[in-house]
């Protein structure tokens, strides 16, 4: 893989410029620099970036249906009508299950939740998931999609046709068209025109949240006090940092994580011995994993979910235990399979992009191959194992210049599920289908990207002499924090 390392500009005049603004006093020449190489370079900007609170959240009346769903929820809480939230497997889904259980809980709701199991059921909501749902609470009247949904339209019929309501909350690219819910609330509906669409699904739970206790005329700090567990899914799903919104979610939640008013992030300290919490390491490297791998490993995840719902302490660290045993062992099945997963690569190494399939795989793992194989060849790539009789899934992780979810758009006649974002995606397919899948995914790789594309840019943004590292620069840069995706 080719690298380039690209200089900081000189911004002499604008640092000169924005140092005179009283609005500004304190902030050293470093951080603006930092802060103009990423765009946000007038002193507006700047102090909002900087001093964002809660108040500045957009109004959740913006999100298209969040009314509607609201209305829909307030009056299923009027007649104690049994709801069930239907959720992923992952850190997002966990956490907007667990945002959504405490809010509604608290608000006396007959509620339960229900997850797919990841290798019996696969991802997003299913027709089996609603049997399922049925055979447990045979009397549900109405189902909340969290992290899920916004492409589930046989499910979704499936649900209604059985007298459900369905309110999906999803952040999910949509497809040709929406399901027919009852509400839909996903700020990247073609439609909403909600300014931040970069919200996980757990951020658009806690949004609606907020919304429905205003409606209700609740106190809101309640809803405030999910921060944590938002924040952790904010930073887990590798959404944007530098969008206002939710960086000043993550900063609100790391104060509460730290706070350690919520046994769960006590326990975590605990048993995962971190001395310092913060949004890029310790969120990101050591408590989202842990939330993931019973997904990954096990495929029911109840008991992440239990840890941020259980009264009980002994559960709670009995759960997290358990949890960072899974983590260490996805951890070795990782590494076997990425040096195995490479060696199929590099007998397709000319490629430009790459489709590696073997049975081998570990499902769970398929996404985490994936991304270090993208991350060290700055290549898309896709990669897949055995599901059902003679179908195979897998996950896709993809570069800055290509949509993978748009090319699965283009290719989805080859496809029998997909779904994700511009640089990852899932997607599920005939085993026949395999080898058409991988031409047509390669081709569309060659017509839309170049060479330069596949070079590593790393942007420098100051030079500083030893001499010039001090404390004071060390505060000053932990000021611009959480750092992570869009903003490190």
């Amino acid at each position: 893989m080719k690298r380039k390392w690209i200089n900081p500009s000189d911004h002499s005049d604008k640092i000169q410029k924005l140092k005179s603004d009283p609005r500004l006093t304190g902030i050293s020449e470093e951080a603006l620099k930092i802060l103009i190489n990423r765009n946000i370079e007038t002193p507006s900007e700047i102090e909002m970036f900087l001093y964002g609170g809660l108040g500045d959240l957009w109004d959740t009346r913006l999100m298209k249906d969040a009314e509607k769903a609201v209305s829909i929820i307030v009056e299923s809480l009027s007649k104690n009508e049994k709801i069930v939230v239907y959720g992923d497997y992952d850190c997002d889904g966990i956490s907007g299950i667990a945002t959504c259980m405490i809010l509604m809980k608290n608000l006396g709701a007959n509620i339960d939740f229900y997850t797919n199991n990841r290798f019996e059921d696969g991802y997003g909501m299913s027709e089996n998931g609603i049997d399922a749902i049925l055979k447990k609470h045979n009397d549900v009247k109405l189902l909340i999609s969290v992290d899920v949904g916004i492409v589930a339209h046989d499910a979704i019929l499936y649900a209604k046709q059985k007298d459900i309501k369905v309110i999906v909350t999803d952040h999910h690219e949509q497809g040709d068209r929406l399901p027919l819910a009852d509400a839909v609330v996903d700020p990247k509906r073609i439609d909403c025109p909600y300014p931040n669409k970069d919200l996980c699904g757990a951020g658009v739970m806690f949004k609606l949240m907020l919304l429905l206790y205003t409606k209700l005329g609740k106190d809101i700090k309640c809803v405030y006090e999910t921060l944590d567990i938002v924040a952790m899914a904010t930073v887990g799903d590798v959404v944007s940092l530098k969008t206002l919104e939710n960086r000043i979610i993550v900063k609100e939640g790391i104060k509460l994580i730290k706070s350690e008013k919520r046994m769960a992030f006590k326990a975590f300290r605990e048993i995962t011995n971190v001395s310092d919490i913060n949004s890029h390491f310790t969120l990101g490297f050591i408590y989202v994993p842990m939330i993931n791998a019973i997904g990954r490993m096990d495929g029911n995840p109840e008991k992440a979910i239990k840890i941020f719902l259980e009264q009980d302490e002994n559960l709670v660290y009995e759960n997290l235990d358990y949890l960072k045993e899974l983590n260490e062992l996805r951890k070795k099945i990782t590494t076997e399979q990425c040096e195995f997963a490479e060696n199929i690569l590099l007998q397709k190494l000319n490629n430009d992009a790459y489709v590696i399939y073997d049975k081998s795989f570990h499902e769970g793992i398929v996404g985490l191959i994936a991304g270090r194989l993208k991350e060290k060849y700055n290549k898309p790539v896709v990669v897949l194992t055995d599901s059902k009789e003679g179908e195979v899934k897998g996950s896709a992780r993809s570069i800055d210049p290509f949509h993978v979810k748009n090319a699965f758009d283009e290719l989805n006649y080859l496809l029998l599920g997909y779904g994700g974002h511009a640089k990852a995606a899932g997607l599920s397919l005939k085993k026949t289908n395999l080898e058409l899948f991988e031409k047509g995914f390669i081709d569309l790789c060659t017509k839309q990207l170049n060479s330069n594309d596949f070079v590593k840019k790393y942007n420098i943004d100051l030079f500083i002499k030893p001499e010039d590292i001090n404390i004071d620069l060390i505060d000053d840069l932990q000021r611009l924090e959480p750092f992570g995706e869009g903003f490190n």
